[in-house]
C-alpha cells in the first residue's frame, strides 16, 4: 500500500519517473556545465551501464525559458540548479543501489550539489536522491509496458525489416516470398 501511494504519479504501467533538482554550490556550475558537456553519449555514456534505464538526462538550468507571449527581462535563478530526469523499469529503490553502484560519474554531477553525501553509503545516497526528488506532474510512457529488452528487440526487428525492404526492392512475388522466408 505504502508504494502504491509513494508511486502514484511516477509510474506507468511497469515504468517509473525519476525527476530531480538539486541546487548546484556557489561557483561551481561552470565547471559542472563542463563536465556534463565531456561526458559520452550513446553506448559509451554512464547511462548505458544500467539495464533497466529507458532514458536519462542530467541538465544544468541558470534560468528558466518562459514558452508563452514575450515578457519583459528574463527568469534567471538565484541559484544554477541540476535536473537529473530517467524513465527505468520497475522500482525506484533497485535502480538508486544500481545507480550508485555502476555509475560514479554520480558523484561528479550531484557532488558539485548542497547536501550531497556521495554514493558510499547507499542508504545516504537513496535517502538524497528521494529528499531533492519532484513530485511528479504529467508522466507518461508510449510503451508503459515495454520493458527494456523488448524495446531493444522491437527495434531491432524494425531494422531487419527496414534492411529487408531495401534489399528486396524490385523483386517478383515468388522471390520476394523466399528471401522473406530464409530471412525471418
Amino acid at each position: 500500500m505504502l508504494r502504491r501511494i509513494f508511486d502514484r504519479g511516477h509510474r506507468v504501467g511497469s515504468a517509473y519517473a525519476l525527476t530531480t533538482f538539486a541546487r548546484v554550490l556557489d561557483g561551481r556550475a561552470d565547471e559542472l556545465e563542463a563536465y556534463l558537456a565531456a561526458l559520452p553519449r550513446g553506448a559509451e555514456s554512464p547511462f548505458a551501464r544500467i539495464g533497466t534505464l529507458h532514458i536519462a538526462r542530467v541538465q544544468l538550468f541558470r534560468e528558466l525559458v518562459h514558452q508563452g507571449p514575450a515578457q519583459k527581462g528574463r527568469d534567471v535563478l538565484r541559484h544554477a540548479h541540476l535536473a537529473f530526469t530517467s524513465t527505468i523499469d520497475g522500482d525506484l529503490e533497485p535502480y538508486l543501489d544500481e545507480l550508485a553502484a555502476k555509475v560514479p560519474e554520480a558523484d561528479e554531477w550531484w557532488g558539485r550539489c548542497v547536501g550531497y553525501p556521495g554514493r558510499g553509503d547507499r542508504s545516504a545516497f537513496r535517502r538524497y536522491v528521494r529528499s531533492i526528488q519532484a513530485p511528479p506532474g504529467l508522466f507518461r510512457s508510449a510503451m508503459p509496458n515495454a520493458r527494456v529488452g523488448e524495446v531493444r528487440a522491437a527495434l531491432a526487428l524494425r531494422s531487419r525489416v527496414i534492411d529487408f525492404a531495401v534489399s528486396v526492392q524490385g523483386l517478383d512475388a515468388d522471390a520476394l516470398h523466399a528471401r522473406f522466408r530464409e530471412t525471418f
